[in-house]
């Protein structure tokens, strides 16, 4: 049997559609379960002082939300080169910081 004949095949074009069917659903589960996911980028001074950080209450100092974010959540922190790093976290715990941290 050629190549061309199993590329033809009926069975090989079923074998495509649900290739093609199946990177489609994990694509949208992958897209669906980090939409859950909030990321708060930081970035550093050269001497460790909190430069930006995203999502900061406004009562807060960005350095009082760093350190608050690495109190309640120090295992979502990845660093990054260059100064910088980002805390990735679910929904559900963000909101539970930001209730804390107006209190």
């Amino acid at each position: 049997m050629s190549l061309e004949a199993d590329v033809g095949s009926p069975e090989a074009a079923n074998n495509v559609v649900s290739l093609a069917e199946t990177k489609s659903m994990l694509a949208a589960h992958c897209n669906e379960g980090k939409s859950d996911d909030v990321l708060i980028h930081v970035r550093f001074h050269p001497n460790s002082h909190v430069n930006t950080i995203d999502r900061c209450p406004a009562h807060l100092s960005p350095q009082d939300w760093f350190y608050l974010l690495c109190y309640a959540a120090p295992q979502q922190y990845q660093v990054f080169a260059g100064g910088r790093g980002f805390f990735r976290m679910q929904r559900g715990h963000f909101e539970a910081i930001l209730s804390q941290s107006a209190t």
